[in-house]
């Protein structure tokens, strides 16, 4: 790439960039998907500079566009998480649509949450779960004692007769 067409792709890119953010938050309506369409609008408006450079503007948006559109299709195919049916061996099927419980679960730290979870719902030892996360298993037993404190101070007002807490009152107590 020579410097006059490195020069005008970053001239574009540096003055382009708000106003392509702001035409894809219009067209996905989320500030985190209009940031990534509107860099990776400014990306492939590099790529193809010499394609590009008669209109970018115009070429950056039809790249928003049809990503956006990709998007949207893949989301349509894929099956969320709570519409997959649960069988008898799925413990974590009651749990996904109690709101209490994540809104418990959403009070720990990464590693505790997946302490939590292994060994409370899905019933592992310390030991396997060590070996699941590749870590000491005095570690993997502290995350789940600071676990526990945390869910109990952050449980305290919910009385222990709450249904949608129930399962989690009963470990916690």
């Amino acid at each position: 790439m020579t410097i006059d067409v490195a020069d005008g792709a970053a001239e574009f890119a540096r003055t382009r960039l708000e106003p392509l953010r702001r035409f894809a938050y219009v067209i996905c309506g989320s500030v985190a998907e209009a940031d990534d369409l509107a860099q990776i609008a400014i990306i492939e408006v590099w790529r193809r500079w010499r394609t590009a450079s008669a209109n970018p503007e115009a070429y950056a948006r039809r790249v928003i566009v049809t990503r956006n559109v990709s998007r949207w299709r893949r989301r349509q195919r894929e099956v969320p998480l709570v519409a997959a049916e649960g069988g008898a061996d799925d413990p974590a099927a009651d749990f996904v649509d109690n709101v209490a419980v994540w809104q418990a679960l959403r009070r720990l730290g990464r590693a505790e949450r997946i302490v939590v979870v292994l060994h409370v719902l899905y019933e592992y030892t310390f030991g396997e779960i060590a070996a699941i996360t590749g870590e000491p298993q005095g570690t993997v037993s502290s995350r789940y004692s600071r676990a526990r404190r945390t869910l109990r101070e952050g449980m305290g007002n919910a009385s222990t007769s709450d249904r949608a807490v129930a399962p989690l009152w009963e470990w916690v107590s």
